[in-house]
């Protein structure tokens, strides 16, 4: 068996407060404009099915954060993680981190 990696490209809301479905489209929308997506693919625990996800979110009841996670084909370089948050800080009034994978 050939030696593969796995490896998890990404970026990431990471806010305080839960966002509103149109926000998250919005932050979905911004970043598909920009760089390529990755389709997620989930299974739906009611029917067994599997479903596309495009936007992973996390939340942490320890430090009350909302993470939404958006998979990517490929790393993004540093202008095009620049140009998402100048555009993510366009948008949204509400405080925020934004966060990508990088590989070293």
């Amino acid at each position: 068996m050939e030696d593969t990696k796995f490896v998890k490209h990404y970026c990431r809301l990471v806010c305080t407060e839960e966002i509103s479905d149109e926000d998250a489209i919005v932050f979905f929308d911004i970043v598909q404009s920009i760089v390529s997506t990755k389709i997620v693919t989930g299974i739906d625990a009611d029917s067994e099915e599997k479903v596309n996800i495009d936007i992973v979110v996390y939340t942490s009841e320890v430090d009350k954060l909302h993470i939404y996670e958006i998979g990517l084909n490929e790393d993004i370089d540093p202008s095009e993680g620049d140009e998402i948050l100048n555009e993510l800080l366009e948008e949204f009034k509400f405080d925020f981190e934004f966060e990508a994978s990088t590989e070293i």
